[in-house]
């Protein structure tokens, strides 16, 4: 099965700004043995946040092949995965010009559940395309 990326580009300001979003966050303090049962449970049922995987409404979702791109160099990234010369044109003229973040999720990530991913509040999609997998 050929692998694809969806691709989602966005404006946060930092690279901590975007994982904020993007990836699972663990409320700080993390339980010590000082914590009661009911404390420690509590702080269980609220962890891990994951405001990405919110937004989206998937069943599944695995972090692992999830990347955050941020910075200046974001489209040459790009630019590495896709196999395709009109993709790459066409996203360099479709992502906006002030986003400062991308965010690649693998179709691996979804666990093969047939999903239709969209927009979010902070980020816009792009689409899936063919992804240039690493030999």
């Amino acid at each position: 099965m050929a692998q694809t990326l969806h691709i989602y580009s966005g404006t946060f300001g930092s690279r901590e700004n975007a994982c904020q979003y993007s990836e699972r966050q663990w409320e700080k303090p993390e339980p010590d043995d000082s914590w009661s049962d009911e404390e420690y449970s509590a702080w269980e049922n609220r962890n891990p946040a994951w405001l990405l995987r919110r937004d989206l409404a998937v069943a599944f979702l695995d972090s692992d092949f999830i990347e955050t791109i941020f910075g200046a160099e974001m489209i040459e990234y790009l630019d590495s995965q896709l196999t395709s010369d009109a993709d790459r044109q066409k996203l360099r003229t479709e992502i906006p010009q002030q986003a400062d973040t991308l965010v690649l999720i693998m179709s691996v990530a979804l666990n093969g559940q047939k999903v239709s991913l969209s927009s979010t509040s902070p980020l816009q999609y792009h689409g899936e395309y063919a992804w240039r997998l690493s030999a």
